[in-house]
């Protein structure tokens, strides 16, 4: 039986429930070329984020080291064309009518999600979500020269500045139009980073914990 990879009716029932968490990851099947001046190009939409997937690994001496993957994603509302790491919000691709892509259109990360009428919380993807993510390592170069473009900084010291940005968010509970699923992955995550950037941690409990009046 061939499989439905889109399903309007169903989607319109759960009101984009899955886009409401973040938008969908790009594969690299997605992209004619994945040079610099294209991948450019797609940058300069305005629908596309550069995103990081963290790896964390334990290390002899203790500590906790972290490599960032680097994609390309479909941009989140509120969010920059440079999103390592934050609180992901609502495609903004989505609108009150639906995806304004065509399927055709759509990342392949979400053209994969095949529709659960039974249960719109438990949508499945038919594709290995982190074999298709290591198909971008060679392409990190690439990528991270774009970081360095827009940002002016190397990846890991945007990745530090987006770490120091989400212990703020949640020190001062912005969690506003966040999906509880993101919350939840956030949540399952802070303890790695919290071991892994202490300084960070420690620079943002300064600049955002709130003053005790006097």
């Amino acid at each position: 039986m061939e499989k439905e990879y889109e399903n309007r009716n169903i989607c319109a029932k759960c009101g984009g429930y899955c886009c409401k968490k973040c938008g969908c990851d790009y594969l690299i099947s997605d992209f004619d070329s994945l040079k610099l001046e294209y991948l450019d190009k797609i940058l300069a939409t305005g629908r596309v984020s550069i995103v990081a997937t963290l790896s964390f690994k334990n290390l002899p001496n203790g500590k906790l080291a972290v490599t960032p993957i680097l994609s390309l994603r479909s941009r989140n509302i509120e969010r920059s064309v440079i999103d390592l790491l934050s609180l992901k919000k609502s495609c903004a691709m989505l609108t009150s009518n639906g995806c304004t892509y065509s399927l055709n259109e759509r990342p392949s990360g979400g053209v994969h999600l095949i529709p659960n009428e039974k249960d719109f919380h438990h949508c499945r993807s038919d594709i290995d979500k982190i074999e298709e993510l290591y198909k971008w390592l060679p392409y990190q170069k690439v990528l991270a020269k774009l970081v360095k473009k827009y940002t002016g900084m190397s990846v890991m010291a945007k990745l530090k500045e987006d770490v120091i940005n989400l212990f703020c968010a949640i020190i001062i509970k912005g969690y506003q139009d966040i999906a509880y699923e993101e919350l939840v992955d956030i949540n399952d995550m802070l303890p790695l980073l919290e071991q892994a950037f202490p300084e960070e941690l420690h620079t943002a409990f300064i600049i955002c914990r709130p003053k005790r009046k006097k």
